[in-house]
């Protein structure tokens, strides 16, 4: 039975959480509405394997455990004694000892986790954590004396009723033997009181949760459930039509979901740890990025909400406001220094979405502002005048193909498939020899194929992805046109630039395509037997899984699958790979933009790729290949290492009869 001070201590703790939960929700409403509804039976199963089944939590051994063994240390006695309401003592003697032993085990991992976090803060100090501060030794005191205080209210109860321990609670037991001397001068008024401390602790914890680290357990969850179910990568689209301002200057110009994500941080770091950006002396730490933009937040939430209350214009600003977000809180230097690889998104354990604010930043800058690196502004005006990056000429965009027997769909659109060439492989001329190949390749196999010429487009993926949301569209709504006109279903992409952008964004106006990257498609080839790769190429190759092909669209396995069927290959992977892959420095628009400020991306990549020792670094990538070869240049490696598309070594192994 509850006595008046139990009910006192819960109202308490429930009127805390009500009213911290409550000031949290107000602080997100004053950003711009979104909708994340639909789709609830899935929303629930994902959110259901990252809380409870610990998805991506378990992807690092030390706090995955760590976490796993306090999260269930601590909420499965709450569900057995506070919601289920079961008291051991009324319970049968076999159904208590099964529950004894339980909670004996699950307190016993609980401590084992305690003891990880307390060796994790205090001894290893990783720096991607936070400086230790009174909070982090508060939080490990209280959840240390809830778990001991647990163990102790099953010895005291053990050491009246069986003295001599039971092998279900060995724990308690060994507690009830230490205090079976006194067993007889324990009442069971006692026993009720520590029984009343170890649960008011648990009870003021939870109440207390909105003001400490621990609210990450209700607003993860949360977050876990609203996380967004567009195609992985895919930003929001603008109406260039109808709006007055365009990305975000004014942190309530985030939506409700960007300014929850800014307290579902837990400041774990694992972003920072797997930052190209970060990892190379650059001002940007995605962790820290969200945790600024939740500091302007709580700064200006209050005013921010009368404003609105009061029905004023905040459109462009606060009345007199002298910090903005971007140059009070944020620099253009982090702004900018994001390569869009998703790193820091593939590992986030609550499902920040850091880089939709990152372009949301950058568009404000470029659509709103002007501001923006001195090169861009030549890339964008070669996007205007001639759709491409390096302005030449539109009408030279399928001269690579004029000896190469390959038709137009002006020629010829009675075909199955559009290979969509994209920039580089129409203009660069290191990626021409990559067009040739997989033209090569395509005839070997006996494809139906044709180009769009100087029908093409750039993909614009790289403005969209530097905040020129207006000329990404532009771009886009004339390939669409186009494709559309030629009726196209089918479409091979070389980039995995243009096939992100033609694969997904596109969808968003209107433009929906099979789309296959040309490793997805050589490796569909393969497995139909219409490709022969016979002559052997005895090198030793390390391959680079490229962000937009990776971490953005799933592809790891078709490239290596592709390698592992060139005979005499050996192929080794480098210490960073799959999805924990490091960027190569160009996506996100940082391609067409200089790297002045601490060491180049792609420097340090080559590097980790010849800690390996290879003969051939291998892309699947435009981007990827310029970086690289400018990164073997820098290590004064050139020579002896070259790098090669997946396509390039697929027709070195093709038959000489084959074509």
């Amino acid at each position: 039975m509850l006595n008046s001070l139990d009910v006192l201590i819960i109202g308490l703790s429930l009127a805390l959480l009500i009213f911290g939960c409550a000031g949290k929700i107000a602080r997100w409403r004053v950003g711009e509405p979104e909708i994340r509804e639909g789709n609830r039976g899935k929303r629930f199963a994902a959110m259901f394997a990252s809380v409870v089944g610990h998805d991506r939590i378990m992807e690092e051994a030390w706090p995955g455990y760590m976490h796993l063994f306090l999260f269930f240390g601590f909420f499965t006695p709450f569900v057995f004694v506070v919601f289920a309401q079961l008291h051991i003592a009324t319970l049968s003697p076999g159904a208590a000892g099964v529950v004894s032993l339980v909670l004996d085990l699950i307190g016993t991992l609980a401590l084992v986790g305690l003891l990880m976090a307390y060796h994790r803060r205090y001894g290893v100090e990783p720096d991607r954590l936070d400086e230790r501060g009174g909070e982090d030794s508060l939080l490990l005191i209280w959840l240390l004396f809830i778990f001991v205080s647990g163990f102790v209210v099953e010895g005291l109860r053990l050491a009246v009723t069986t003295p001599e321990g039971t092998w279900f609670a060995p724990i308690g037991s060994l507690i009830a033997f230490a205090l079976s001397p006194f067993s007889s001068e324990i009442s069971a008024q006692t026993i009720t009181w520590v029984w009343r401390l170890h649960f008011y602790a648990i009870i003021l914890l939870i109440g207390t949760a909105p003001y400490t680290k621990l609210f990450h357990v209700i607003v993860g969850t949360l977050n876990n459930y609203y996380r967004s179910d567009k195609p992985k990568g895919v930003v929001s689209l603008l109406d260039i039509e109808n709006s007055e301002t365009f990305g975000v200057a004014h942190v309530h110009q985030f939506t409700w979901k960007q300014l929850m994500d800014s307290d579902a941080c837990i400041r774990c770091g694992r972003c920072q740890d797997n930052c190209p950006a970060y990892l190379t002396d650059k001002p940007l730490t995605p962790k820290k990025m969200v945790q600024d933009i939740r500091d302007c937040l709580y700064d200006k939430s209050a005013i921010i909400a009368k404003c609105k209350a009061d029905g004023e214009d905040i459109t462009w600003g606060l009345p007199d406001e002298e910090k903005v977000l971007c140059g009070g809180y944020l620099t253009e230097d982090e702004i900018w220094a994001c390569t869009t690889c998703r790193a820091c998104m593939e590992v986030c354990p609550m499902y920040v979405e850091h880089i939709d604010k990152v372009v949301d930043l950058r568009r404000n800058l470029v659509l709103m502002e002007s501001s923006f690196p001195a090169e861009v502004q030549l890339v964008f005006k070669n996007f205007e005048n001639n759709s491409n990056p390096w302005g030449l000429g539109w009408a030279d965009r399928g001269n690579w193909a004029k000896d190469s027997g390959v038709t137009t769909m002006a020629e010829n659109s009675d075909v199955e498939y559009l290979l969509w060439v994209g920039c580089s492989g129409s203009f660069d001329d290191r990626y021409k020899k990559v067009t040739n190949s997989l033209v090569k390749v395509l005839k070997a196999a006996g494809v139906s194929f044709s180009i769009l010429g100087k029908e093409e487009k750039c993909c614009g993926d790289s403005a969209r992805k530097l905040g020129n949301e207006y000329l990404y569209q532009t771009l886009a709504m004339e390939n669409i046109e186009t494709l559309n006109g030629y009726g196209v279903k089918n479409i091979i992409v070389m980039c995995p630039h243009g096939y992100n952008t033609l694969k997904k964004d596109y969808q968003q106006l209107g433009g929906n395509f099979n789309v296959l990257h040309h490793t997805e498609f050589i490796a569909q080839l393969l497995a139909e037997g219409r490709l022969d790769l016979k002559r052997p190429l005895a090198t030793r190759a390390v391959y680079h899984d490229s962000c937009y092909l990776g971490r953005y669209n799933d592809v790891y396995a078709q490239p290596r699958e592709i390698l592992g069927e060139i005979p005499g290959m050996e192929l080794v992977e480098m210490d960073r790979s799959h999805k924990r892959g490091f960027c190569c420095g160009a996506g996100g628009g940082r391609m067409w933009m200089e790297e002045d400020i601490g060491t180049k991306i792609n420097d340090n990549r080559v590097a980790q790729a010849l800690e390996k020792e290879p003969q051939i670094a291998v892309t699947a990538c435009p981007f990827c290949m310029v970086m690289f070869e400018d990164g073997l240049k820098f290590h004064n490696r050139e020579n002896d290492v070259k790098v090669k598309d997946v396509v390039e070594l697929v027709a070195e192994a093709l038959e000489v009869g084959d074509v």
